[in-house]
């Protein structure tokens, strides 16, 4: 509900319940014996790809603050060294491998 109550503009990603807790088991955060799951936020690229994703115990809340600058990163499609925000600088590319 903090996605929703947040003030964020408009929603362009969709958000997910999971009444039946099937995707809570198929990605491995169910707690069967309690009927609950642990707190997952996973980044799912458009390619369908998981691109990283945080699992935290019931007992800890998550971040939107942290989740945005994890959106954010991703979408630069560069290298963002840890704790980076938008406007730090990237890190140089990784040279590529020329077997030579």
């Amino acid at each position: 509900m903090a996605w929703v109550n947040k003030d964020l503009g408009e929603l362009t990603y969709p958000l997910l319940a999971d009444f039946t807790k099937q995707v809570s088991k198929d990605y491995g955060v169910l707690l069967e014996r309690l009927g609950a799951s642990l707190r997952g936020t996973f980044f799912i690229g458009p390619d369908g790809l998981l691109r990283a994703y945080t699992v935290q115990d019931l007992t800890v809340g998550r971040s939107i603050d942290e989740i945005l600058r994890i959106v954010s990163a991703l979408n630069t499609g560069k290298l963002c060294p840890a704790g980076w925000r938008p406007g730090d600088p990237f890190l140089p590319p990784i040279p590529k491998n020329t077997g030579e």
